[in-house]
Parts: C-alpha cells; sequence; structure tokens
C-alpha cells in the first residue's frame, strides 16, 4: 500500500533536513575562521587577554561539538523519515517531543559568535521541523498512521 501525500511530503522535508544537518559540518569548517575572529571579538568585548592557543582550542571544541550535534541531528532526521514512512505511531509521537527541543536548541543554543548564516541556517531547519510536523498531523495522515497501525481487513 502506498502512504499519502503527505506522509510522503513529510519523509522528504525530514530526509531533506538530514542533508542539511551533514551539511552544516561543511558550513562549520568553511567559516571556521570567521568563528574565530567572532570569539576573539567577544573576548575583546569581556576584556579578557586569550591568546592564540586559546583561540584555537576554543575553535576546535565548537567545530567538534557542531560536527557531533550534526551527525546525531542527520541520523535522527533520517531515522524519523524512514518511520514515517512506515505510519508509526510513536514516531509522530517523537516528533512532538522534539520539536520543542529542537526550538529550545534554537534559542539557547545560538551564540552571539554565531553568524548570520549560521543563524539563517538554525532557523531553516526549525522550520522543515515544524513543517514537516504538520504534515504529519494532516486528516490523511492520521488515517495512513491508524491504519497502518491497526490494519483492517
Amino acid at each position: 500500500m502506498v502512504p499519502p501525500r503527505s506522509i510522503v511530503e513529510a519523509s522528504r522535508v525530514m530526509q531533506f533536513a538530514g542533508v542539511l544537518s551533514l551539511l552544516e559540518i561543511g558550513r562549520a569548517f568553511l567559516t571556521r575562521n570567521d568563528l574565530r575572529a567572532a570569539f576573539a571579538g567577544e573576548s575583546r568585548a569581556q576584556g579578557a587577554a586569550v591568546g592564540a592557543d586559546d583561540l584555537d582550542r576554543v575553535v576546535m571544541i565548537s567545530l567538534t561539538v557542531t560536527v557531533v550535534w550534526a551527525v546525531i541531528a542527520a541520523v535522527t532526521w533520517f531515522v524519523m523519515a524512514r518511520t514515517t514512512l512506515r505510519g508509526s505511531r510513536w514516531g509522530r509521537w517523537i516528533a512532538c517531543g522534539l520539536l520543542p527541543v529542537a526550538i529550545g536548541a534554537f534559542f539557547g543554543g545560538l551564540l552571539p559568535t554565531a553568524g548570520l548564516f549560521a543563524r539563517v541556517f538554525a532557523l531553516a531547519m526549525l522550520l522543515l521541523g515544524a513543517w514537516a510536523l504538520v504534515l504529519l498531523w494532516q486528516r490523511d495522515s492520521s488515517a495512513w498512521i491508524r491504519f497502518t497501525t491497526q490494519p483492517q481487513d
């Protein structure tokens, strides 16, 4: 049986978000000099004397956290996309739980050192998650999930 259009679209949105999560790794490395300059500017603004080695360590820690977070996010997006296509009831509820986590990460995780590109990227991910959730709660999606979890002859 073929899933309804809203389920397929939700799955594609999640897959696209997974790809964007992986692209975040490349973005982080391409903008590491901007990140270093932002950390240096922030330390100067706070009146802290920070050496080049300290800045390099902070940038490496930031890049490591970004890579780990992006990989976890991508795997989560791809698993949720697959779960959605299967019509899993628990997958929809997990998606509902992940959206507040994403909102908290969006507002809590954007440092003052985040550039415009990073902020736009984070906002795009948040909007993709919200759109996928809207698609998951459409009437035909609900009917599909109900049917696949309780098939009737």
